[in-house]
């Protein structure tokens, strides 16, 4: 059975549901940009969903993880993750 939980981004209340992946969740709010480049300070967001490039990293909780293959989990706390 699919259970809708809500975590925060932000401190925006994001609502997903519990199982699914954190970039999807975060896609179907409207929320692209996860993170932002070290070097030049451009946008970072998932792009091959299975988490070979990398540039879908966030701090769930604060701990790097790749927001395409982290669960969704009630009360998460995600922020972005500045890449260097």
């Amino acid at each position: 059975m699919m259970q809708s939980v809500t975590f925060t981004f932000l401190s925006q209340a994001i609502e997903g549901i519990e199982g699914e992946p954190v970039a999807a969740a975060l896609r179907r709010a409207g929320i692209t940009g996860l993170g932002q480049s070290g070097v030049d300070g451009t946008p970072r967001g998932a792009f091959c969903f299975m988490g070979s490039c990398q540039e879908c990293r966030v701090r769930i909780d604060g701990t790097v993880a790749y927001a395409c293959k982290a669960p969704v989990l009630p009360n998460m706390t995600v922020t972005p993750y500045v890449q260097s």
